[in-house]
């Protein structure tokens, strides 16, 4: 049953009509009874008290502000240098505009000055080894859109190097197709998906030559263009799947004799393992370290652990790889000493591709 509404003694009727409230209105509504008023001041009382409270406020009021005012300055005082100092770091510089006001600018970067060597397709540029030293320490998406007219031209210049020694390969293997540059040079962008490494590029330019190109099941012929030392030229299979690892450790099984005498060939003994001496069992260990970062650590199944070339039944990858100096890859003789190592190396990738895919004829 609907309650009653009780009027105050005393109302006075209001003349003008009762304005309909909402319920959210008539919740917020705050009612007071008699009971819980406390005794009354004079109005004198009340005004007083009320002064002085407005006077303490707008005290209070005034030194905030001052302090807040203050701290403001101080604080945008030091974010401002901190933003100039980052600035300045980047290669920004602070100077005076036409108008009189201070601003701050940065000169675009350029193609690179050849600096007195000229640019030429046998060789890789000493700028082009300059600017992947600055991409490894600056290596961000808005670093290389920043520096896009050095990146193309470093881009070029490995470009037209690796296309003649594309003619290289394909005269001394010529199973090896002269195919285009897209269908044989690995990008520059790094595949992040599955790395805990954020950098997005990779700090050096590479390129592999096979029947195939870059892609394929066959062995590869593998150049890589790195400063401080870490070029380098190789080949042969990195990491094998299963059918091509049986076919390997099968022929080495039945017929060793034919792997180890490619691996004492003189030219690529002596190209591949300089300081080995000419001694098989030498050699092979040598070859066993330097495929060995994948190898297997227990005996291959199918094979007995006591087998007389168990260091190479153990192996995943079939690799050889040279160092190359950056004197010598920057060198007039650039694309002669690239030239040599691929002859060297040419009668191992000719073994992995007969061995695995026998040539038919």
């Amino acid at each position: 049953m609907a309650g009653k509404k009780r009027k105050a003694a005393g109302d006075v009727p209001d003349s003008r009509p009762a304005r309909r409230q909402s319920g959210r209105a008539r919740k917020a509504e705050v009612k007071y009874n008699e009971s819980d008023i406390e005794e009354a001041h004079s109005d004198g009382e009340y005004k007083a008290d009320a002064d002085n409270q407005a006077h303490s406020d707008a005290e209070f009021k005034a030194d905030s502000d001052e302090a807040s005012e203050g701290e403001g300055v101080e604080e945008a005082s030091e974010s401002d240098d901190e933003y100039a100092s980052n600035l300045k770091k980047k290669g920004w510089t602070k100077k005076k505009g036409e108008d009189g006001r201070w601003q701050m600018v940065i000169d675009v970067p350029t193609a690179k000055d050849p600096g007195g060597i000229p640019y030429r397709d046998d060789r890789i540029h000493p700028n082009t080894m300059e600017f992947l030293k600055d991409l490894k320490k600056n290596n961000q998406r808005e670093w290389l859109k920043f520096h896009d007219a050095p990146y193309r031209q470093a881009e070029k210049d490995f470009q037209t190097f690796v296309t003649d020694v594309s003619a290289v390969v394909s005269e001394i293997d010529p199973t090896i197709p002269e195919l285009p540059i897209k269908d044989i040079i690995f990008r520059i962008y790094r595949d992040m998906r599955f790395s805990p490494d954020p950098t997005p590029y990779k700090p050096y330019f590479s390129v592999a030559w096979s029947r195939t190109g870059r892609k394929g099941p066959y062995a590869h012929y593998y150049l890589h263009i790195q400063p401080n030392g870490e070029s380098f030229l190789g080949g042969g299979y990195y990491a094998c799947d299963n059918a091509t690892l049986a076919c390997i450790r099968e022929d080495i099984d039945l017929q060793p004799q034919q792997f180890k005498s490619i691996l004492m060939n003189d030219n690529l003994r002596q190209t591949f393992f300089s300081g080995v001496s000419k001694d098989e069992k030498k050699v092979v260990a040598a070859f066993c370290a330097m495929s060995g970062e994948n190898a297997l650590k227990k005996m291959p199944k199918g094979y007995a652990i006591d087998h007389r070339d168990i260091a190479l039944l153990k192996l995943k990858g079939f690799t050889l790889r040279r160092s190359i100096s950056d004197e010598e890859i920057t060198s007039e003789n650039g694309l002669g000493i690239v030239s040599d190592m691929i002859a060297a190396i040419e009668p191992f990738i000719t073994y992995l591709n007969h061995t695995v895919l026998p040539d038919r004829g």
